[in-house]
């Protein structure tokens, strides 16, 4: 099958939704192209992947696809029904007529993909057909090395994010800068991966052992920077725009045998087992209490990151490739009436 993943940008999502399940495609013997432009021969493709299509001629393109009987497949990991209200440049941009294109093309499209079940209750009020496949990671990822012990080093506590989800970092500023004083040997040092050190400032965060690292532009950059937390922190409000979210950096943290504190909201209470797998966290103290223990207990550190690790086989790619196939199948009965 010859397939196109469409990406609306070179962000982690286009990371997730085109770039790894593409690769994860040609794993399976498929013909797989991406990016943010259609390839020049594209009346061969037999399929497209169109991730976040809402602007105003990529909509026109997606009904040409229509038109010449491309299979097409819709994909969203966001609820842009449900904005933050506080990301204020997103509703701006989504605005009344980028909402009406994108539930007009989920319409067209033969189906429609999500990553996560509650993003997909949101979208089936738009679209007959949806179907929730998880992000996932390369196999590779599982066997990072890991020192639980960080004997004689600083320890590193981290969060990592984006302008478009720094809201969600000052539920856990406070803690974070008393872990970063806390009378370890070796110390603690507070590592912020995607947001500048005067954005961090900003926002709270002080003193000689709080670091930023700015914007990461490759990915798997990035993963190599979180690599390097001993524990890592996702503090996260309860609105409907997070709770349609996927658990992203528990799958990142989990690959990577990283004990993680995360707020005790959908979705990360459906794959956590507080106190076993991570911790989850519902009042703003348990922030600096759990941080503690884990500082403190190199033993903690090593059973939550091992538990996690182990259950993460399961969203490696090479388990995930074959939802994509077929998602991107045309199903018998239309193979049959053709």
């Amino acid at each position: 099958m010859r397939i196109h993943m469409w990406s609306a940008d070179e962000a982690g999502s286009a990371f997730y939704r085109a770039i790894l399940s593409g690769m994860s495609l040609q794993w399976l013997g498929h013909a797989v192209s991406g990016g943010m432009r259609l390839p020049q021969d594209w009346p061969a493709l037999d399929a497209v992947v169109g991730c976040r299509v809402a602007k105003q001629e990529p909509s026109l393109m997606w009904k040409r696809l229509k038109e010449d009987g491309k299979r097409l497949v819709l994909d969203l990991d966001d609820d842009y029904f449900h904005l933050d209200p506080a990301n204020q440049a997103a509703v701006r941009t989504w605005d009344k007529a980028m909402l009406q294109r994108l539930a007009d093309n989920m319409a067209l499209a033969d189906l429609v993909t999500c990553c996560s079940e509650p993003l997909a209750a949101v979208l089936r009020d738009y679209a007959d057909d949806v179907r929730v496949i998880p992000n996932g990671l390369p196999a590779q990822y599982l066997g990072t090395p890991r020192d639980y012990e960080a004997a004689g080093r600083p320890l590193f506590v981290g969060w990592a994010g984006t302008s478009s989800t720094v809201a969600e970092l000052p539920e856990a500023v406070r803690a974070l800068n008393r872990i970063a004083t806390y009378p370890r040997p070796g110390g603690v040092q507070v590592r912020v991966v995607g947001i500048s050190p005067e954005h961090a400032m900003s926002l709270g965060l002080r003193g000689r052992r709080v670091g930023a690292l700015g914007w990461v532009e490759r990915h798997e950059h990035y993963l190599q920077a979180v690599a390097e937390f001993d524990v890592w922190v996702a503090p996260y409000r309860d609105i409907p725009f997070n709770r349609a979210k996927f658990a992203t950096k528990y799958l990142e943290s989990s690959m990577l045998g990283i004990p993680l504190i995360a707020s005790d909201i959908e979705p990360y209470r459906a794959v956590i087992r507080h106190g076993e797998n991570g911790f989850l966290v519902r009042r703003e103290h348990e922030w600096g209490r759990y941080l503690k223990q884990l500082v403190d207990d190199p033993g903690l550190r090593q059973q939550m990151g091992m538990a996690a690790r182990a259950e993460a086989s399961g969203a490696i790619l090479q388990a995930i490739n074959v939802q994509w196939q077929a998602a991107l199948s045309v199903p018998a009965a239309e193979r049959n009436a053709a």
